[in-house]
């Protein structure tokens, strides 16, 4: 199913989704984004993620409701990393699966239940928070609810990264300025970062969130295209 959003979370080299039988086209210690933008698998961000989105030692307690998120998201376990680049570009678009529509009404409504327990890593893992996340992208007012809810759990059952980018993106939708880059919209057919704020520690941000150093996403971002 495919969705109109209002801004995209870009997996750059490895699409959301990804998994263990994708081809790979590149070596596992670097991969190249456009003609001068790298990856390397070994930057201590992309070892953060792969560690926190690492199932082999985990347990969770729902696994139908995880099943269902993954199935709704669009993705499988495992992903490819680096699992979130921290780059979303305005009025691009990417395909969820079936039964998001309803995945989302859902989490809504739990959401607004008294006692419910949400959807963290405990719950559904790390594969299944990253879900929530991809989920929220596509529809505001979850995305309101989820940021709240992922900030709330903390860093040991909410993606930082997700975390990061998500409230990048509403701040951007409520007409602030972004803290961690990650924003950015088409202008005359160019790619240009959306208004951010205390840019010179944007790095030390970025870095505390697991995502790329600035330079390297922005470079990421003007090779999407």
């Amino acid at each position: 199913m495919k969705r109109t959003l209002l801004v995209m979370a870009l997996g750059v080299l490895v699409p959301y989704g990804a998994n263990a039988q994708q081809k790979k086209s590149a070596p596992a210690t670097a991969r190249d984004v456009g003609q001068s933008c790298k990856i390397l698998m070994t930057a201590p961000w992309v070892k953060r993620q792969t560690e926190w989105f690492d199932e082999s030692t985990q347990t969770w307690t729902n696994d139908t409701l995880r099943k269902a998120l993954l199935t709704a998201a669009a993705i499988s376990a495992p992903l490819m990393m680096p699992a979130q680049t921290g780059v979303q570009i305005a009025q691009q678009s990417r395909m969820l699966g079936v039964g998001a529509d309803t995945m989302i009404q859902q989490l809504k409504k739990l959401a607004s239940t008294r006692g419910s327990a949400w959807p963290t890593r405990s719950v559904v893992g790390s594969l299944g928070v990253h879900a929530v996340y991809l989920l929220a992208d596509s529809d505001t007012s979850l995305a309101r609810v989820v940021l709240h809810r992922l900030m709330e759990a903390g860093p040991s059952e909410s993606p930082a990264a997700d975390v990061a980018t998500l409230e990048d993106r509403l701040r951007v939708l409520n007409g602030r300025k972004q803290l961690y880059g990650t924003q950015f919209r088409i202008e005359n057919d160019k790619v240009v970062l959306a208004p951010m704020e205390d840019s010179a520690h944007a790095d030390l941000r970025r870095e505390d969130a697991g995502l790329p150093p600035f330079s390297l996403g922005l470079c990421l971002a003007k090779n999407a295209r």
